[in-house]
């Protein structure tokens, strides 16, 4: 770590001693250090259909979270950047690993960097995001099934080199020991400014507001873009992130709770059960490299390939299991060594043609995705079952004898006084194995796809849109012998749009039809005494409807979103009625609609507004047990408000103020639907003085305090107060 931040420092200082004689203006500079903004509206963005389309042109519903707003609103972390998100609702996942997103009724992650695949587990470092793009409903067709959702993907769009000499870094200091330091710096390699390269680097630390836990990590991207000339440009840009935290999956087995919500439980809020003894290590690494080039005036190719390396040794999961209403059991996930690698290179050649009199934008891509995960991971000995990877942690951290026998199974109970025994790594360490495993899995997909926007006339616009997906998983490999479930699917996933611009530029209605999927795996037959029978499915369909009002009013002042969409999930796989055990068929479905609204409103100078709301309505409707019922870890009404003002000269120029709040209904941490998560609404309110050479702000999160959870009943922070001081070069 040390070695890391020492490394940058000098980096940056030696690319300040090479820029002494710059005398741009700051005003140029500001473009580069991320300050400064006069509202939140953004450029199109291409990556969002992989073509130049403007929003009242796409038949597709999408929000940007810009730069602009994550620095405004003081963000440290993904889950505060993406607070102005409409209808989205992010967390730490079920099993604390990252970026946990909830759209339309359906759980997400933020695994596209610019348009490619990656699998980070870990979360989103947002000091090299230039934007987030959330790309809403089944995506299937421009973004495949392998790791898009249902509920939408989620793009993270990386910082790029600029021209301009300039730069800024930021420090930030609040609640519970937060230290966050960042820097990027941009710069010219060359007097013609045909290479440039731009780095940013951090470093943080806080504590849990809880009794244990703690969060810290480095991070380092570099980006160099080398303009070969006016027609080719080769870009190249790398990711390094090591987090370290402690790891709190969520607690299991609320189905023994008589209690009705998390409120009832209020006392063990601010108890972590674990110890910074077990803090996890994990590494992200990401390079990328892109070729774009201008074939003519009217066809570009863009060639990309990204490849991403996950890491984590020793890493120890807590895992809580609810007893009764008074107390909890403490088990231990831990993995030896966990590594994911995954590769993805495309090929897109955009088009923008006349056939007649019709203007045609066109892209036709051809993408190959691999993933390879090598996971080793202990077994454990459980009551009659040799082979659980969850491990009672021993009655006080105490084993009876010198063989490693637990003395009982440790216990705590759910108050606020009942005294708890610290968790110990060495503890973990000794516990008893059954054996060993080390597995290995690769899947891949090859893909093709081709997208084309009509313009029939200039106010109507036709989309269609196809993709062919082949997907491969190979065989698991494990402790060195290759088993068997290897299987082929091939899914063709259609995307129709409608846009007629009622008035141009200005109002436009949309529709669309949209196909999601996923590739279910084959399972043994259980009426196989053998067990060397597998029973093959189809890939699991989503399709959707939608349809709403695009308006960019008020001399682009006001621009709103109004979608209702209705999408229906079948070939899920559900118990067979027969009641077997183990056997499946593939005749389970969910009925999923809403309707969204957002605005981003910038009424006068100075001023801007973000805001949104999503109702979803999400339920299996099929002949499973679990007919009727609402889906677990989905809000019914989620809403989001962010509002701002800067003094944008006079006596007091550089003077802001914010202010908004996030709402987010109930939710259902089971699916029997008995138990659930409290709803909840978070204030938060910034004041700051952004001048051309630096900025101070302070921000308040959960201003009013408000005891909450998340989705997986996982505690959230209390208020919390952080401060920032920014100088600008």
């Amino acid at each position: 770590m040390k070695k890391t931040i020492i490394s940058a420092s000098l980096l940056a200082v030696t690319m300040l001693s090479a820029q002494e004689s710059d005398t741009l203006k700051i005003s140029e500079i500001q473009s580069v250090s991320l300050q400064g903004t006069h509202n939140y509206r953004t450029k199109k963005s291409e990556s969002v259909a992989r073509l130049p389309l403007e929003n009242l042109e796409n038949p597709t519903v999408y929000n940007l979270v810009p730069k602009e707003i994550i620095s405004e609103m003081n963000a440290v972390d993904f889950n505060t950047a993406m607070a102005s998100a409409p209808g989205v609702v992010v967390s730490n996942s079920v099993n604390d690993s990252g970026n946990d997103i909830f759209m339309r009724g359906f759980s997400s992650n933020a695994t596209f960097r610019n348009g490619l695949i990656q699998n980070p587990r870990v979360q989103a470092e947002i000091a090299n995001i230039e934007r987030v793009e959330v790309i809403k409903g089944p995506s299937g067709t421009l973004f495949g099934g392998t790791l898009a959702n249902y509920g939408g993907v989620v793009n993270v769009v990386t910082k790029k080199p600029q021209e301009n000499f300039g730069g800024i870094i930021n420090y930030t200091t609040g609640s519970w020991g937060m230290n966050r330091i960042t820097a990027d710096v941009n710069t010219p390699l060359n007097k013609e400014k045909t290479a440039l390269a731009r780095f940013n680097v951090a470093a943080y630390s806080q504590d849990s507001f809880q009794d244990a836990g703690y969060n810290k990590g480095v991070f380092f991207s570099g980006s160099i873009l080398y303009k070969v000339s006016d027609r080719t440009t080769v870009t190249l840009d790398t990711e390094f992130h090591a987090p370290e935290k402690t790891l709190n999956a969520y607690v299991r087995q609320s189905e023994k709770l008589t209690l009705h919500s998390m409120k009832d439980l209020a006392g063990a809020h601010d108890r972590s059960f674990t110890s910074n003894d077990i803090g996890s290590k994990r590494t992200n690494f990401v390079t990328m490299a892109e070729v774009t080039h201008k074939i003519n005036d009217q066809w570009t190719s863009r060639t990309s390939y990204q490849r991403g390396e996950a890491n984590e040794n020793e890493s120890v999961f807590l895992v809580l299991n609810y007893l009764n209403n008074n107390s909890v059991s403490r088990s231990i996930r831990p993995f030896d060594s966990y590594k994911i690698t995954t590769d993805n290179i495309q090929q897109n050649f955009i088009g923008d043609f006349k056939i007649g009199k019709l203007r045609n934008r066109l892209v036709v891509g051809v993408d190959y995705f691999q993933q390879t995960s090598k996971n080793q991971y202990p077994m454990f000995k459980v009551g009659n079952n040799s082979s659980s990877v969850f491990a009672p942690y021993p009655l006080n951290g105490v084993f009876t004898d010198d063989y490693g026998t637990p003395k009982g199974n440790d216990i705590v109970m759910l108050d606020e006084s009942s005294p708890w025994t610290s968790i110990s790594r060495d503890v973990v360490k000794r516990l008893p194995r059954s054996g060993t495993m080390y597995d290995i899995n690769k899947v891949s997909t090859f893909s093709v796809y081709a997208s084309d926007v009509l313009n029939i006339t200039d106010n109507l616009l036709v989309m269609a849109s196809l993709r062919m997906d082949n997907y491969k998983n190979n065989n698991i490999i494990s402790n060195g012998v290759e088993g068997k479930g290897k299987y082929t699917q091939t899914q063709f996933a259609p995307k129709l749009g409608l846009v007629y611009e009622i008035v141009k530029n200005e109002v436009s209605f949309f529709a669309n039809y949209v196909n999601g999927f996923k590739n279910v795996a084959p399972t043994v037959d259980p009426r196989d005494t053998s067990r060397n029978t597998y029973i093959e499915y189809k890939p699991e369909q989503g399709n959707q409807f939608e349809a709403g009002f695009k308006l960019d009013l008020l001399g682009k002042k006001l621009l709103t979103t109004i979608s209702y969409y209705n999408m229906r999930i079948k070939n899920r796989l559900m118990p067979d009625p027969s009641g077997i055990t183990g056997l499946y068929i593939q005749d389970g479905n969910i009925k999923n609609q809403g309707f969204e609204i957002d605005l981003v409103a910038n009424p006068v100078k100075g001023w801007n507004i973000v805001a949104g709301y999503g109702y979803n309505d999400n339920k299996y409707d099929d002949r499973s047990k679990d007919a009727g019922k609402r889906s677990a870890w989905s809000p019914k009404h989620v809403a989001n408000f962010w509002t701002s003002y800067k003094i944008m000269d006079g006596a007091y120029e550089g003077l802001g103020f914010g202010a908004g709040f996030n709402f987010v209904d109930k939710t259902y941490i089971n699916i029997t639907n008995h138990f659930l998560a409290p709803s909840y609404t978070t204030v938060g309110a910034t004041v700051f003085y952004d001048k051309k050479k630096y900025r101070i702000g302070l921000k308040m999160n959960n201003a009013l305090n408000q005891m909450y959870w998340n989705f997986y009943g996982q505690p959230q922070k209390p208020r919390e107060i952080l401060a920032n001081f920014a100088f600008k070069f």
